[in-house]
C-alpha cells in the first residue's frame, strides 16, 4: 500500500508554565535565524565567505553557548530547524522564487520546528524533548496507521498555542466517486454560481463582523502604548479576527465539500485576483470571498481546471453564441436573438462549462453515461436554483 504524506492541525492545552516555555523556544527560534542571517550578510557583504546551511549551522554552533547561555533550555532541534529555513530562504532567492530574507520580528513568527524522530504522540498528549508534555485538544485520525512522524511545528496565534504534525500513513485516501463535472462562476454578489443550478452564497463574514471590530480598533488605540491594558486589548482584537477567519474558513469548507461530492472535474475562471484588488470599490468585498481559498479547498478535493481569464463568459449567450456587453449593474442576461433569459451568473457558468468541454475532452465521461452537471439552457430560465449550504447534511 502506498504512503501518503499528511498533516493534522490542532489547538494545544496549555497552562501558563507550558505556554511560557513555548514562548521562550519560539524567541530561541527567532534569535538563531536572525543571528545567522546577520553573520550570513556581514561576510557576504565584506567578501569573508559564502555560506550555506553546513557553514552557518557549523559557525552558529560554535558561539552559541558563549554568546547565549539560555539556549540551553532549548531543544537542539529548534535553532536548528530555523537555519535550514535560512537557507531555504535563500535557495528560493537565488532561484527566483522570493525575495531577500527578512529578520523575524516578535507577534509575526512566533512559531517553532522539531523532527519528529524526538516526538511521541500517544492519544491526545504530546511529547517534546527537555520532557516536556503537552496535551492537544484533538487526537489525529486514524492515529494507529501513523508510520512515522516527520516533523512538528507549533505556533503562536491570536493568543492561543497551535501545533501542526506533519506525518506519513499508510492509510490510502478514497478516491472521489463522483462523476459529475460542472462549472462555477465565482462573484461577489454571490461567492459561487454551479452550472447545476447550485448556488452558494456569500456569507461576508467580515461585513457583518466589522462593526465590532472597528470598536476594538478604538479601544487599542486608546490605550497608553506599552501598558497592561493595551496588550490585553491586542490580544481581544487578535481572537476576534482570527474567530472571523475560521467563520469565513468553515464556510468554504462546507462549500466546497459539497461541490466535491458531486463532481469528479470542476471548471473555473483562472481569475486574477491580485489584481482584481487593485480596484478599491470592490477590493474588500473580493477579499472577503476568498476566491483563492474557495479554489485552494476545491482543488485538493476534486479536479479543478482553468479556462482563459479573459474569455468573456458573462457576454455570451450559453444558448446560441450571441456576444453583447454586459455591466455589473445587469443581473439578467437577455438574447435578443434567441430569446433567452436567464441570470448572469448561471450563464457564464454555463458558458465556461462548455469551453472546458472543449479544451479537456479526455476528462469527459464515457459515452453513454449522462453525468454533465448542467441544466439546459431551455431549461435554465425556468429551473429554480438551489440556494445556500445545507450545513447540516455537509458538517
Amino acid at each position: 500500500m502506498a504512503i501518503m504524506r499528511r498533516a493534522f492541525k490542532t489547538r494545544l492545552n496549555v497552562n501558563n508554565k507550558t505556554g511560557n516555555m513555548l514562548a521562550r523556544w519560539c524567541g530561541i527560534s527567532r534569535l538563531a535565524y536572525n543571528t545567522c542571517l546577520m553573520k550570513w550578510n556581514m561576510d557576504y557583504r565584506d567578501g569573508v565567505a559564502k555560506h550555506n546551511y553546513y557553514s552557518i549551522k557549523k559557525w552558529f554552533n560554535s558561539v552559541k553557548y558563549e554568546r547565549f547561555p539560555f539556549i540551553k533550555e532549548c531543544s537542539k532541534w529548534v535553532p536548528e530547524a530555523a537555519i535550514k529555513d535560512l537557507q531555504n530562504g535563500f535557495t528560493n532567492l537565488f532561484q527566483q522564487r522570493g525575495n531577500h530574507p527578512k529578520l523575524h520580528r516578535k507577534g509575526r513568527n512566533d512559531s517553532f520546528r522539531i523532527d519528529g524522530s524526538v516526538v511521541k504522540i500517544d492519544g491526545r498528549t504530546v511529547r517534546l524533548p527537555k520532557k516536556l508534555t503537552i496535551r492537544m485538544m484533538e487526537r489525529i485520525p486514524h492515529e494507529r496507521r501513523i508510520t512515522k512522524i516527520n516533523n512538528i511545528t507549533v505556533s503562536h496565534k491570536a493568543d492561543l498555542w497551535f501545533i501542526s504534525v506533519n506525518y506519513e500513513t499508510d492509510m490510502s485516501v478514497c478516491e472521489n466517486q463522483a462523476t459529475g463535472v460542472v462549472g462555477i462562476d465565482l462573484g461577489v454578489k454571490t461567492l459561487a454560481v454551479c452550472s447545476d443550478g447550485l448556488t452558494v452564497e456569500n456569507p461576508r463574514v467580515l461585513r457583518k463582523r466589522e462593526r465590532r471590530k472597528k470598536h476594538l480598533q478604538r479601544i487599542v488605540a486608546r490605550r497608553r502604548k506599552g501598558s497592561k491594558n493595551r496588550r490585553k486589548s491586542v490580544a481581544r482584537l487578535a481572537r476576534y479576527e482570527y474567530h472571523t477567519a475560521c467563520k469565513r474558513r468553515d464556510w468554504l469548507h462546507k462549500a466546497t465539500r459539497t461541490i466535491a461530492d458531486e463532481n469528479a472535474v470542476c471548471f473555473m475562471e483562472d481569475l486574477n485576483v491580485n489584481g482584481m484588488l487593485k480596484n478599491h470599490r470592490l477590493a474588500k468585498s473580493i477579499s472577503d470571498g476568498s476566491f483563492n481559498e474557495f479554489t485552494r479547498q476545491l482543488s485538493y478535493k476534486t479536479q479543478v481546471r482553468n479556462i482563459d481569464r479573459w474569455y468573456p463568459s458573462s457576454q455570451i449567450c450559453s444558448r446560441c453564441g450571441m456576444r453583447k456587453p454586459m455591466p455589473l449593474s445587469e443581473r439578467t442576461y437577455e438574447c435578443e436573438r434567441c430569446g433567452l433569459t436567464l441570470d448572469r451568473d448561471l450563464n457564464a457558468a454555463l458558458n465556461i462549462l462548455h469551453v472546458g468541454i472543449a479544451n479537456y475532452p479526455e476528462l469527459m465521461p464515457a459515452e453513454g453515461d449522462n453525468h454533465l452537471n448542467t441544466i439546459g439552457a431551455t431549461d435554465a430560465a425556468t429551473a429554480p436554483c438551489e440556494t445556500g449550504i445545507d450545513h447540516q447534511k455537509t458538517a
